[in-house]
């Protein structure tokens, strides 16, 4: 930015100058390109976003209340994306004052009618003799990222540095808190979304894509169907909100006056609204029980909460050290799951290569008459979905039982052919691969051991279908073709690998009795 264009643009009382070389700062993708009295402007330009300004400003207590606000307009104009951090001296009680003053006032007033962002910290910025007040924040234009800021007790000066940290990177939850979904339009709004064409599918990267465009589209239907419940605060008693007016009043004249008597008459009500909080709890929770029913399935939903001992995973130990983070500890027991399921070194080359001649062999004979299959129909797809329970978690792809049981017809075709280019390709799709993997406690182990977590693998349930839909014509294929050996009991139906152990134990003692 030009030093001629700054003079066009700042008002008179500003000078624009350039800094020494030495007082530059040297890690910063950008420089200083304004230095004044009571401003500096920083472009940064090596962003993922567009450029942005960072200005420091600071706005002396004598300065005129009614017009200080033309230069911090001046200042949003010299490009898109501003960030105004420093001390304003203005108190409000929007970001956290006990009070509201004139200039207080004119920054709301203006970043009301503006569109500005006022990002303040929740405890004080600065503390005198018997005040602690919030006159630092920073004034956003057109950079509302997810951000969190604090003020930092770590200098002996009446002003708390602050610290405002921006995550350019970030996700959006796909389910913020409790939603209530409207059925109708979400079967509606899957109607109406666009025909996917599966009849020009012949690679396996094209089956993936439709895959996940599938559940692109559910996952969007089921969001713009939802709305947010609003959680009903209810208090059961006019006594506690008298009490908690009450209670604030005497917090505020405390803070105001700092008398200790008001101090104490503040712990008192305290004391009153806690021991109320408690006789209300334990009247609600006696009611509940007095209304539970073992008829009605009430006395379940009663219990369940009771039994469930779900507990958080504590810091772990493993090779590298102690996990302390969510990340180091999901690194932690991945190592240990994939130590655990490496297989053994038993390798025979003989064996190998007699069961590698098989597998080719059966490949070679096989190949003609698997494409002979019979084709899944929708109706399997439905029977299958009657028999799925809605108290399963999903898995990776977030779609729930339950949105699988209120698919329409047009989605359960889609379906329906993605199984049957499963089978015609001999291609599995990726997504539908991926688990998302829950470690559980086993009983009695230490907490703090990576190897006493068992896993469970949460899959999607679109791939369950699937699965159940291939297994039952493999398993056809195999008893038309006699293809297992009749002392194969494993993984078939109404055979028991017990049975076959009996038999072994037969055999045996009978050659030990000869």
């Amino acid at each position: 930015m030009s030093l001629d264009y700054l003079k066009q643009v700042l008002p008179r009382c500003y000078t624009p100058s350039r800094n020494p070389p030495e007082t530059r700062p040297k890690n910063l993708p950008g420089k200083i390109i304004i230095s004044t009295t009571h401003t500096e402007l920083i472009n940064i330009r090596n962003t993922p976003v567009d450029p942005i300004t960072l200005t420091s400003i600071y706005v002396p207590p004598p300065s005129d209340t009614s017009i200080f606000t033309f230069d911090i307009e001046v200042l949003l104009q010299i490009s898109p994306n501003q960030i105004l951090c420093g001390d304003y001296n203005a108190h409000h009680t929007s970001w956290g004052c006990n009070y509201d003053c004139p200039r207080g006032n004119s920054i709301k007033a203006f970043a009301l009618q503006a569109g500005l962002e006022i990002l303040a910290p929740s405890t004080p910025t600065r503390f005198g003799t018997n005040s602690a007040n919030t006159i630092d924040f920073a004034i956003v234009k057109n950079f509302l990222y997810p951000y969190e800021i604090h003020s930092i007790s770590e200098l002996s000066s009446d002003h708390n540095p602050i610290t405002l940290n921006f995550f350019l990177q970030y996700s959006i939850p796909k389910y913020p808190g409790k939603l209530k979904t409207n059925w109708k339009k979400f079967k509606d709004t899957l109607k109406n979304s666009e025909f996917i064409n599966l009849h020009f599918v012949n690679t396996a990267e094209h089956l993936d894509s439709i895959v996940c465009r599938l559940e692109d589209e559910i996952i969007n239907a089921k969001i713009s169907s939802s709305n947010p419940v609003k959680e009903n605060y209810i208090y059961h008693d006019s006594k506690f909100r008298e009490l908690n007016s009450e209670r604030n009043l005497a917090r505020k004249t405390f803070e105001t006056y700092g008398d200790p008597v008001l101090k104490r008459k503040l712990n008192k009500l305290n004391k009153q609204i806690k021991k109320l909080d408690q006789k209300i709890e334990t009247e609600a929770f006696t009611n509940e029980l007095l209304n539970v029913n073992a008829t009605d399935g009430t006395v379940w939903k009663f219990v369940t909460p009771f039994k469930k001992k779900t507990k958080s995973i504590p810091s772990l130990n493993g090779p590298g050290g102690i996990a302390n983070t969510d990340l180091e500890k999901a690194n932690f027991l991945a190592e240990s799951l994939e130590t655990q399921f490496t297989l053994n070194n038993i390798t025979n080359p003989d064996t190998e290569e007699l069961v590698a001649d098989s597998v080719r062999r059966f490949r070679t004979e096989a190949n003609s008459v698997c494409k002979d299959f019979d084709p899944p129909l929708p109706s399997e797809v439905l029977d299958n979905i009657k028999s799925l329970s809605i108290n399963k978690a999903p898995g990776i792809d977030g779609i729930s039982n339950k949105m699988i049981k209120n698919l329409p017809l047009h989605t359960i075709l889609t379906i329906t052919t993605i199984i049957h280019k499963i089978m015609t390709l001999g291609h599995f799709p990726t997504r539908w691969k991926t688990a998302t993997v829950v470690p559980i406690l086993k009983p009695g182990k230490d907490p703090i051991d990576t190897t006493s977590y068992r896993p469970i693998s949460l899959l999607p349930s679109l791939s369950k279908i699937a699965e159940h839909l291939i297994l039952k014509r493999l398993n056809n294929y195999l008893k038309e073709n006699n293809v297992l050996c009749p002392e194969q009991f494993g993984f078939r139906e109404k055979l028991s690998t017990s049975h076959q152990l009996i038999r072994v134990v037969e055999y045996v003692t009978r050659g030990v009795c000869q």
